[in-house]
This record gives structure tokens, C-alpha cells and sequence, in this order.
């Protein structure tokens, strides 16, 4: 750990490394980490017997994305691993398709820490809505599900993140939900929409979503919201009493004017047992246009409506 937060439910900077858009499992006797390519590594990979203590790896948990992602864009984004039920680590990643937009591919291993083997073509795409980004996986103990972005902020207008003064009006950039077989890989039925930014008061963004099923039954939703690259980022969480449900009641895990240290948190992922999560957050103002963005990982305690660490 670098000079930083320490405690029980609050801790990081850790590795004193770029390492954006953490995920998190438990796999091969210890929890994993994997981030959107950084490191010199598609996709890097830190260890941890705790979730607060990471060493990152010389791994390379992806070191071919696939025939189908683009040979001049080989930037792969928000890594998600799960488990299938044969026993294989099954990896979600967004990578931008020869010719077009970003798409979610799916590679496989044996082993946690990889190498993955990508499928030739990619899971899913959506050119019309702007491209899939942002992948995330769920097992609520009988079904499992994918979500997902649509990556509408990239057709330009209010919901644009380049810089300057947007114009236009906003996008939508819905988080959509898929059922998929117990391989993890097939999808099954259509996805539908849970939810989607509110104009202004998020900057027309919402992105990088994270599912856990609470002791009530209910779901609570984890994503992030406001332009990556804006100290505006932040964490924040809706609730729906179905898991393919519209997610309402939202409110704010951590956000830059929390006061803890961290600029433009976001990017968190939740362990299936619902307490441990890691998300990346900056070390200072303004560093949007590079800066580096570092892991941090925290305790939640989940009661009702109530979120807290």
C-alpha cells in the first residue's frame, strides 16, 4: 500500500500502478484482479489472499484478444471473470471490432490467472446504439446474466466525453441484461433494459454496472455515472425487486467530494458474497487527460436500502 487510506472498510492506493476498471473473483486459492489494458499487458493481473493487499503479476491474462478485434486499437477495456459450472474461468472484455465499434468478447482457461482463449467472433455488438462496452457477469444461484453497456456517448452530442463543450442533446447509454446458459457464454432470450442515464444531472452516462442479490431478496445495482475522465465520476446504486426489473431508488456510494482522498472513483466490482469490492480513483484533481487511475478496494455493509463502508 502507497500513502493512503488504511482501515477496515476503506483502503488503498495499492501497487502504485495504472490498474482501471478492477474486477474481482476468488479463483485457484486466491482473489484476482484484472484491468483494462495498462502495465504493458492487455489485460494485467494483481493478487491478493485478503482484497486489501495486491501484488501485481507479470501476467498477461489475455495476450491475444481475438481475429476480430482491430489491429490498430488493441486497448482492451473492463475485464470480468466468472466461473462456470464446469469449472472454467470464462472472461468478458470489450475490444473495438475490425471496421467498427466496440463489441464484448468472451474467452476462456482453465486457470485464473490465464492465458484466456478468445472465440473468433465477438458476443455482442450494437453498432446502431453506439457500440457494447463494459461486461459483467451474474449468477443469482439459478440463473446466470450478463450486463452490459451500450455505449451511446460515442455518437457525440451532450453525452460526449472528448473534451471541450458538448452540444446536442443526450444519448441514451442503457444498461441492458441478458440471461445466458450455465456455460456462461450462451445467450439466451433478449436483453432488456434496467437503466439509463438521466440527462444533466449525470452528464447523460451511466456505465460499468456490477449486480449482487441482497438478503431481502431485492438486487442492488452498482455503476458509475458522469464522464470517466471528469473528477465528476463516481460510484452510485439503484434497487429493483427483479433482477431484469427497471432499478430505481438510486443514490451515491463515493464520489470526489466524499472527502477521502480519491478523485473520480468508479469502476467498482462486487464479490459474489456481497462485502468485498474494488474500483479505481486518482490520486489528485484534474487528472482526467492521464492520470493514473489506481486500485482502492473497501468492505460494503448492505442493509435494505442502506449502503455503506
Amino acid at each position: 500500500m502507497t500513502n493512503g487510506i488504511q482501515g477496515r472498510r476503506l483502503a488503498g492506493p495499492f501497487m502504485g500502478a495504472n490498474f482501471p476498471d478492477p474486477s474481482l473473483i476468488w479463483g485457484d486459492g486466491s482473489w484476482k484482479a484484472y484491468a483494462t489494458s495498462s502495465n504493458g499487458k492487455s489485460i494485467p493481473v494483481a493478487v491478493s489472499s485478503d482484497t486489501f493487499s495486491w501484488t501485481l503479476t507479470g501476467n498477461d491474462a489475455l495476450p491475444d484478444p481475438g481475429p476480430w478485434v482491430s489491429p490498430t486499437d488493441r486497448g482492451i477495456w473492463a475485464p470480468d471473470v466468472q466461473k462456470n459450472d464446469a469449472g472454467v474461468y470464462v472472461m468478458y472484455y470489450t475490444a473495438r471490432q475490425n471496421g467498427g465499434n466496440h463489441c464484448i468478447g468472451v474467452a476462456t482457461s482453465t486457470r485464473a490467472l490465464g492465458p484466456f482463449t478468445p472465440r473468433s467472433s465477438p458476443l455482442i455488438c450494437d453498432a446502431a446504439g453506439g457500440g457494447a462496452i463494459d461486461a459483467s457477469g451474474y449468477d443469482d444461484g439459478v440463473n446466470r446474466w450478463i450486463l452490459w453497456k451500450v455505449d451511446g456517448n460515442s455518437l457525440g452530442g451532450a453525452t460526449t466525453c472528448q473534451g471541450g463543450t458538448p452540444s446536442g442533446g443526450y444519448t441514451p447509454t442503457p444498461i441492458k441484461i441478458q440471461k445466458v446458459a450455465r456455460d456462461a457464454i450462451t445467450l439466451i432470450g433478449s436483453p432488456k433494459t434496467i437503466l439509463d442515464n438521466e440527462g444533466a444531472s449525470n452528464n447523460g452516462v451511466v456505465e460499468a454496472p456490477s449486480l449482487y442479490k441482497i438478503s431481502n431478496g431485492n438486487f442492488i445495482l452498482f455503476y458509475s455515472a458522469h464522464c470517466y475522465s471528469s473528477d465528476d465520476y463516481d460510484i452510485e446504486y439503484a434497487f429493483s425487486s427483479t433482477i431484469d426489473g427497471a432499478y430505481t431508488n438510486r443514490g451515491i456510494l463515493l464520489r470526489t467530494v466524499s472527502n477521502v482522498g480519491i478523485y473520480g472513483p468508479g469502476g467498482l466490482d462486487i464479490d459474489p458474497n456481497g462485502r468485498s469490492v474494488v474500483f479505481h480513483g486518482r490520486l489528485a484533481a484534474n487528472q482526467g487527460g492521464g492520470g493514473s487511475r489506481q486500485l482502492y478496494s473497501a468492505e460494503l455493509t448492505i442493509n435494505g436500502r442502506s449502503v455503506a463502508y
